[in-house]
């Protein structure tokens, strides 16, 4: 499959149309309804912060998606700062905030989910699971 190569601006607009381009991504490598929404939730979530922490004055946030022996995999790229993952965890569980919650989704949502150079970029990765190419109820990991 094509991979998908994209750079938006640093505005929250972005994040929709970058979240879009993820879900149509998804549907083309086959995954079915409900998990294309997780998928775009997922990513949208990436996005958000990458626009929110990362975009320094309006920078460029960067999408790369890849489909490749049955994993897709999303990579959102900022040109902020970073951070440390590990204490931005350890305070969501200390918060007692409503915000906060983007990794702790993003988690929920896809099989896995890393974090390079200081958090600059995000990947996640979402296997299709064979039955769902063959019309399987649900394709979601147990």
């Amino acid at each position: 499959m094509v991979e998908l190569r994209a750079q938006y601006r640093g505005t929250p607009r972005s994040v929709r149309d970058a979240r879009n381009a993820v879900l149509d991504y998804a549907r083309l490598c086959g995954f079915d309804s409900q998990l294309t929404v997780d998928i775009a939730l997922a990513a949208g979530e990436a996005l958000a912060n990458a626009v929110e922490h990362g975009s320094k004055d309006l920078g460029f946030i960067g999408l790369v998606c890849r489909f490749d022996d049955g994993v897709l995999t999303v990579e959102i790229r900022d040109e902020g700062p970073g951070f440390d993952v590990t204490a931005a965890m350890k305070r969501r569980r200390e918060a007692t905030s409503v915000r906060g919650f983007g990794i702790t989704i993003m988690r929920a949502l896809m099989d896995s989910v890393d974090y390079e150079h200081r958090g600059t970029l995000v990947r996640l990765r979402k296997r299709l699971k064979a039955d769902a190419t063959a019309g399987g109820a649900d394709s979601r990991e147990a």
